[in-house]
């Protein structure tokens, strides 16, 4: 009966550190797609400085991407970032999927960037 109990315990110890690596790999994994996250937008932020904006609520006074539509884009993505850290602390298994959106959110506002490098400043 000793070496049941034993053999239990140690086998949900070992499935807990299993578990917890897997959650620091979803932590490291989400962490990195924060930073390509900052990098694509920044990179989206330097490459539609001063031209015409399609996006209303994000073209200043002038139609163009200014200061405040930069503050602006910041402000949201700030505010995704905040959204995100909240939600993670009461559901860390979701480091994973939340990473993997980030991923694609900074694929997707990468391409718009490069794509604005193409387009005239008018």
């Amino acid at each position: 009966m000793k070496i049941l109990f034993l053999t239990l315990f140690l086998t949900l110890t070992a499935l807990g550190q299993q578990l917890a690596y897997k959650q620091l790999i979803g932590k490291n994994l989400w962490r990195a797609s924060m930073v390509t996250l900052a990098a694509t937008n920044a990179l989206d932020i330097q490459s539609s400085w001063g031209k015409r904006e399609l996006n209303g609520p994000l073209a200043g006074s002038t139609g163009r991407f200014d200061g405040r539509s930069a503050l602006l884009k910041l402000g949201v993505v700030g505010g995704v970032w905040t959204l995100e850290y909240l939600v993670l602390r009461r559901q860390p298994a979701l480091y994973r999927k939340l990473a993997f959106v980030n991923f694609g959110d900074s694929s997707v506002t990468g391409a718009l960037a490069i794509r604005n490098y193409g387009v005239p400043l008018h």
